[in-house]
């Protein structure tokens, strides 16, 4: 473990070194030192067969070389360094993702060339050693929960965006991003099942094909069930509106329903007085004729 005036060291020379005009023998006997570090503990590391007990020696290394990261990334300079693309691998090989991720950006946007071991550029190296032990836990157990691993997948993909790099590489990117998105929203799971076919173009035997018709049920399965909502509160709302037209016309409505009552209460009205009339006539003539008849019988009456 450094103390802070080695990790203060390490920093400045990895700022200068980045320097072409402060190129001093100072500089560069701090980068000599640091590479001849790097070559020991390579060194020590291909003794060790085991690659978990490789990765847990290069977590305990690492902290070493904590100064020479940040000056060289403070620094910014671009300059090529088989330690700094070296480290980059190791954070992978350490867990230490975030770490990779922070390097990796320099790395990459400086199109620094990797060790001639690696023989492929940084971006792949990149996506390779980030994405393979992922996608090996969900080959170990299709129910693991990658989502923590989202956030590290997205920064790899917009540093890798624009880098040339296999299909069969950026391939595992788009699957890797899918599995740690397809338990989230139905925006995500969308997104997910966008990433697998994407995937499955890149790579026929990306062993996506299962997953894509599973979420691609869910999706669809989501998607009716959002209309069922949409269309049940579109109803609500014709109902609300058009009760809210009635009140905002009350008094047209109200007068429309009047004049249309009025009109047959009305008749009936006559009706009525017409009925009123023909029995009041009836019952006149009636009557006169009752008298007509009684009249008549009384002479008859007399005459017997």
């Amino acid at each position: 473990m450094l103390t802070p005036a080695q990790k203060h060291f390490q920093k400045v020379m990895a700022e200068r070194h980045g320097k072409t005009d402060e190129q001093t023998d100072t500089a560069r006997t701090a980068h000599e030192q640091i590479l001849h570090r790097l070559r020991m503990d390579q060194s020590a590391l291909r003794k060790v067969q085991s690659d978990q007990a490789k990765a847990a020696m290069k977590r305990q290394l690492l902290p070493n070389y904590e100064g020479w990261i940040e000056g060289t990334l403070a620094g910014g300079s671009g300059r090529q360094d088989e330690v700094i693309t070296t480290l980059m691998v190791w954070a992978v090989d350490a867990g230490d993702y975030a770490l990779a991720v922070r390097i990796g950006r320099y790395v990459v946007s400086h199109n620094l060339l990797m060790p001639d071991r690696f023989n492929r550029t940084p971006a792949t190296v990149l996506v390779d050693e980030i994405c393979d032990p992922i996608l090996v836990q969900v080959k170990a157990d299709d129910s693991t929960d990658i989502t923590p691993y989202l956030a590290v997948l997205d920064d790899i993909e917009e540093i890798t965006a624009n880098s040339d790099m296999p299909d069969v590489v950026r391939a595992k990117l788009c699957k890797a991003r899918a599995f740690a998105l397809r338990s989230g929203t139905a925006e995500e799971q969308e997104t997910a099942l966008s990433l697998l076919r994407k995937a499955l173009t890149l790579d026929a035997g990306a062993g996506v094909k299962k997953e894509i018709d599973r979420l691609a049920r869910v999706v669809k399965k989501a998607s009716a069930t959002a209309g069922s909502v949409d269309g049940a509160t579109d109803d609500t709302g014709n109902a609300s509106a058009a009760t809210d037209t009635g009140s905002g016309g009350a008094e047209p409505a109200s007068a429309a329903a009047d004049g249309i009552a009025e009109q047959p209460a009305t008749v009936a009205e006559k009706t009525t007085t017409r009925t009123r009339r023909n029995t009041s006539a009836k019952a006149r003539s009636g009557a006169k004729s009752g008298g007509q008849t009684r009249k008549r019988k009384a002479p008859t009456e007399k005459t017997k």
